[in-house]
């Protein structure tokens, strides 16, 4: 019976339920799966470039960046070459899954923020010194680099 308990646990704790907030081994670093994709797709490394839809918004609920300026189409960057809490996060996701990222301002922009780039047609606004991230993004594809 213990075994049979045991097994059970450890297979509750393996699965990814939808809407649970799941903490990553970086101090407040989290993720909510608001959607699975298939189980069997292949998950990015940090060599990979990936593209993705996605909406960021500080804790006060104001967006400071979307892919949604782009129209429906998917915006495109290698993984290496974002934020620290991105990065980690998004190598755990697959083709087809939508999850919700927060990620604490150390992971983030850290101490000095973000400036808003008026070219950068993602951006919306500046991003305060030391803030705390929320992301809704669907992963849409990887490319191998």
């Amino acid at each position: 019976m213990r075994q049979i308990l045991l097994l059970i646990s450890a297979l509750a704790l393996a699965a990814p339920l939808s809407g649970a907030t799941r903490p990553v081994h970086l101090p407040g670093l989290q993720y909510r799966v608001i959607r699975s994709g298939p189980a069997t797709g292949a998950q990015p490394t940090r060599a990979d470039r990936v593209s993705i839809r996605y909406v960021g918004r500080l804790a006060d609920g104001s967006v400071f960046s979307t892919s949604a300026n782009n129209g429906a189409d998917p915006t495109s960057f290698d993984v290496k070459t974002v934020i620290p809490g991105f990065t980690a996060l998004i190598r755990l996701m697959r083709p087809g899954d939508r999850w919700e990222f927060t990620i604490p301002g150390y992971l983030a922009y850290g101490r000095e923020g973000k400036a808003f780039v008026p070219g950068d047609p993602t951006m919306k606004r500046d991003v305060p010194p030391g803030a705390t991230l929320i992301f809704d993004v669907e992963l849409v594809s990887i490319a191998p680099n």
